[in-house]
C-alpha cells in the first residue's frame, strides 16, 4: 500500500488542504482529510507537504513529444515520456497520410499495444484525416483528402487490432454523415473537425450520434450570426463535449472564455494537440513529408499554418488556471474528468446509455476517489509537474 501524505488534494469536487490519498494496488481505497483516512502500519508513506494530487490527465489528442511520434512504432517511446507532463491515459493520434502508409502504421501501432511498457496507458487510437474537407485540412495535404466509407473504417480498424476509439470526420463530405451510427455500433467515437459543415448539417450529426468536436476552433469555419457553423453547433447543443487546445496560440484567450461560458467546464476537453517535436530546440524538422518550422511556441509549416502544438497538456492546464481565471477544480475537471466522460458516454438514439464501451477501465478514471483507478498527478505550487503515478506505480517523479 501507498500512502500519499500532508497534500492539497483536489478529488476534484471536493479539496482537501490536509490531505491523504490511500492506494492499493492498482486502485484508490481512501481519499480526502488526513483524520479521515487511517493508514495502515505497513504502508509506505511518501510526505509531500505544499503540493498538489490531481487526477492523472488524459489526452484524447496527441501526435507525440520530443522526437517521438505515437503514429508509428515510436508509440512506444510516447508511453513512456508522457507522465513527464502529468498525462496518465491518452489516445495515440494520427496524421494525413497515403492511405497504405496509414494502414502500415496502424499495424505498427497495434504490436506495441499487444505489450505496451510502462508509462501512460493508451486508451487506443484517434484517426485524425484522411477523412477531413478539403477546404479545412490545416497541415494536411489535401490531395490525400477523401470522404470515409464503411469498407474503409473496417480494414483501418483491421490493421488497428480494435485499437481505434475516435475518428475525426468532416459529415459533409460523401456519405460519412450516415456513418455516425455505425461507428457508435463499433464503439468508436465520431468527432467532427476538420469541417466546413453547415450548421443544419451538424444538427443532423448531432440527431445521429454525434458528441464530440476536434480541436474547437481550429480547421472551422469563422463563426457568424446567419451561419453560424461548425462552431456555432457545437457552442449551442449541450451534447456536444469540445476539445480546446489552450496552448495561448491556437486559441485567443477570448474565444476560449466564451466556450467555456456557452458550454460549462463539463462540455470542454482539454487537449493538447502535441506534435513529435513538442519540446525540441527551435529549428526546420521533417515529419513524414511535411516540413515543420519550431519557434520554441509554435510548430509552423513554411506558410505559417499551425502543424500541431509545441506544448502539453500541463501547459494548458495552467492557461485555464493563469490565464482564464479558472480555479484548479474547474480545470481539472476539463483535463481528467470531462476526457474520461467522453470516452465512457458514447450516445445512440434508441441505445441504453453504456451498452458501448469506448475504452478499457475508463468508467474508473478522472477522479481521486475510492475504487477508482490510481492515476495522479502531483503537482508544485506553480503547477508544474513533480511526480505521476499510473495504475498505482510512480512511473515519473
Amino acid at each position: 500500500m501507498l500512502a500519499l501524505t500532508g497534500l492539497e488534494l483536489y478529488t476534484p469536487r471536493q479539496v482537501f488542504p490536509n490531505g491523504t490519498l490511500l492506494i492499493e494496488g492498482d486502485k484508490i481505497v481512501a481519499a480526502g482529510p488526513e483524520a479521515c483516512a487511517p493508514i495502515p502500519s505497513q504502508a509506505r508513506r511518501l510526505s509531500l507537504p505544499g503540493r498538489k494530487a490531481f487526477p492523472g490527465f488524459i489526452d484524447l489528442h496527441t501526435h507525440g513529444l520530443l522526437g517521438k511520434d505515437a503514429f508509428s512504432r515510436d508509440l512506444a517511446d510516447v508511453i513512456r515520456l508522457l507522465p513527464r507532463y502529468g498525462v496518465t491515459s491518452f489516445l495515440a493520434t494520427t496524421i494525413t497520410l497515403p492511405m497504405e502508409d496509414v494502414y502500415a502504421r496502424l499495424r505498427e501501432m497495434a504490436d506495441i499495444l499487444q505489450k505496451p511498457p510502462a508509462g501512460a496507458r493508451c486508451l487506443g487510437i484517434h484517426i485524425e484525416g484522411p477523412h477531413l474537407s478539403p477546404k479545412r485540412t490545416g497541415m494536411a495535404n489535401a490531395a490525400w483528402c477523401h470522404p470515409l466509407t464503411r469498407a474503409e473504417f473496417d480494414k483501418l480498424q483491421e490493421a488497428a487490432a480494435s485499437h481505434i476509439k475516435m475518428i475525426t470526420l468532416a459529415p459533409e463530405e460523401g456519405d460519412s454523415l450516415k456513418l455516425i451510427p455505425y461507428l457508435l455500433e463499433q464503439g468508436v467515437i465520431p468527432s467532427i473537425g476538420h469541417s466546413d459543415a453547415s450548421y443544419e448539417q451538424v444538427a443532423e450529426a448531432v440527431r445521429l450520434g454525434l458528441d464530440h468536436a476536434t480541436h474547437t476552433f481550429n480547421a472551422m469555419p469563422p463563426f457568424h450570426h446567419r451561419e453560424p457553423g461548425v462552431i456555432g453547433a457545437v457552442l449551442a447543443f449541450p451534447q456536444i463535449i469540445a476539445q480546446l487546445i489552450a496552448d495561448g496560440h491556437h486559441v485567443h484567450a477570448g474565444a476560449m472564455r466564451a466556450l467555456l461560458n456557452a458550454k460549462g467546464v463539463e462540455g470542454v476537453c482539454l487537449v493538447s494537440d502535441s506534435a513529435p517535436f513538442a519540446g525540441l530546440p527551435a529549428g526546420q524538422y521533417e515529419w513524414e513529408g511535411y516540413t515543420v518550422i519550431l519557434d520554441g511556441q509554435t510548430c509552423r509549416t513554411p506558410e505559417g499554418n499551425l502543424a500541431g502544438a509545441y506544448a502539453f497538456l500541463d501547459t494548458g492546464f495552467r492557461t485555464l488556471i493563469h490565464s482564464l481565471g479558472l480555479t484548479p477544480s474547474a480545470a481539472s475537471i476539463c483535463t481528467s474528468e470531462v476526457p474520461s466522460r467522453a470516452l465512457d458516454s458514447p450516445f445512440l438514439p434508441g441505445i441504453p446509455q453504456g451498452c458501448f464501451a469506448k475504452g478499457p477501465g475508463v468508467k474508473s478514471k478522472g477522479r481521486l476517489l475510492p475504487s477508482y483507478d490510481a492515476d495522479v498527478v502531483v503537482m508544485d505550487e506553480e503547477f508544474r509537474v513533480e511526480m505521476t503515478i499510473v495504475g498505482g506505480e510512480i512511473v515519473y517523479q
